[in-house]
């Protein structure tokens, strides 16, 4: 179940201060108010909203917590079938996409005492930790810290959009591509600087969880720390408590000849990479190509229409025509009908992964002209009658 982008629902960007949370605020709430719009459950869901994602947002304590859960969520954590038992402490009793309460979600992540249970992550998933080896986070030494934040760097993914014509032939490109880096002033540990660390209380510093799952026992990033095994008490001012920057990096790619759409291309250690990292993580390119003017793909084979008179279908014709390989000549036999293919052996496009090409065809359409009578007229009638045709 996806979590509410709080931040979308208040206009403002993911790293906007709390001056701009507190003014974009105040500017929906006015439109928003019960009171301005009498009798509108829109307009009173709406406020509901904006007041949810106001009080988290506006709290530094639970605008962090808030940032892991999106966080856990994007890594694929799914909390939609632990929603309404971490506590049910929200006393607004909104509500995020359905049954999901952040105010069960904010407990389970500040460890509060839930429900009838032992509150926490332990009566939720029944939770087994395991040991690791020593490992450096930002420069403080945990038992197993940083299982999810391992040798390797996250991936990127990138989609760009290419032309028809460039597919076909391949070439290069330059796209910019955004990646993460080590926060400057926190060093990438999310603390602001002097501040306490301790050990995460959710997975005792291992950076990961293990539970039961239909049997079978999961390693699962642990959403309380994200991986590191570690709780900032007082979060870096600068990065928010994420430990993290944005760069934009231009990178040249090469781009294979006949890619189509959704073909995804691996460049190696162009990704991700934190002080944690021992190497860069990989970039993924996915391509979305426009559609040609004059040229339909189907799979690897090439449609292209052209347009003949009668005489050229009936007496046969030789025609110059486009390609995406350039321009190539055609025979149109005698007696060519409207709709008919010829097809051009190995002039279609390039398949990326054998390496072999489609087949370009040529569909024949024949444009009848309107007969003007007079010597027109009586020349085509004693055609029909020699051939034999019914008028």
């Amino acid at each position: 179940m996806p979590i509410k982008d709080y931040y979308k629902i208040l206009g403002v960007e993911k790293n906007a201060p709390e001056g701009e949370i507190k003014k974009a605020f105040r500017n929906l709430a006015k439109k928003y108010h019960p009171d301005a719009n009498p009798n509108n459950k829109e307009a009173e869901e709406k406020f509901k909203e904006i007041s949810e994602a106001y009080e988290v947002l506006s709290d530094k304590e639970k605008r962090a917590r808030y940032e892991q859960v999106r966080d856990a969520s994007a890594r694929g954590f799914d909390f939609s079938q632990y929603a309404g038992r971490g506590g049910g402490n929200n006393p607004q009793g909104y509500s995020s996409n359905g049954n999901f309460d952040f105010g069960d979600i904010f407990d389970l992540f500040s460890g509060k005492q839930g429900g009838k249970g032992r509150g926490g992550f332990e009566d939720i998933f029944d939770m087994f930790f395991t040991g690791g080896p020593k490992r450096s986070y930002g420069g403080f030494e945990s038992e197993g810290a940083g299982q999810a934040h391992g040798d390797r760097g996250d991936d990127v993914n990138v989609r760009i959009e290419i032309p028809f014509a460039l597919a076909m032939s391949g070439g290069e490109t330059i796209i910019k591509v955004p990646r993460a880096v080590d926060c400057t002033r926190c060093r990438g540990t999310g603390a602001e600087p002097g501040s306490k660390v301790d050990t995460c209380p959710a997975c005792g510093g291992q950076g990961t969880m293990q539970f039961s799952q239909g049997g079978f026992m999961v390693n699962r990033t642990c959403p309380r720390c994200s991986g590191k095994g570690r709780i900032v008490m007082q979060m870096c001012k600068l990065c928010g408590g994420s430990g993290e920057a944005q760069e934009t990096r231009k990178i040249r790619i090469k781009i294979p000849e006949g890619v189509t759409d959704g073909d995804r291309l691996k460049v190696k250690g162009e990704g991700n990479m934190r002080s944690w990292n021992r190497e860069r993580g990989d970039l993924y390119v996915s391509f979305k190509v426009t559609e040609s003017n004059i040229f339909v793909r189907k799979g690897d084979d090439i449609f292209y229409s052209v347009t003949i008179n009668p005489a050229q279908a009936m007496l046969g014709a030789h025609l110059k025509v486009p390609s995406p390989d350039g321009d190539v000549d055609i025979k149109v036999p005698a007696g060519t009908h409207s709709g008919t293919k010829l097809r051009i052996s190995g002039h279609g496009a390039k398949n990326i992964k054998t390496g072999k090409k489609g087949d370009y065809y040529v569909t024949v359409e024949i444009d009848m002209p309107i007969i003007s009578g007079g010597e027109e007229e009586e020349i085509l009638r004693k055609l029909a009658e020699k051939k034999g045709w019914k008028i």
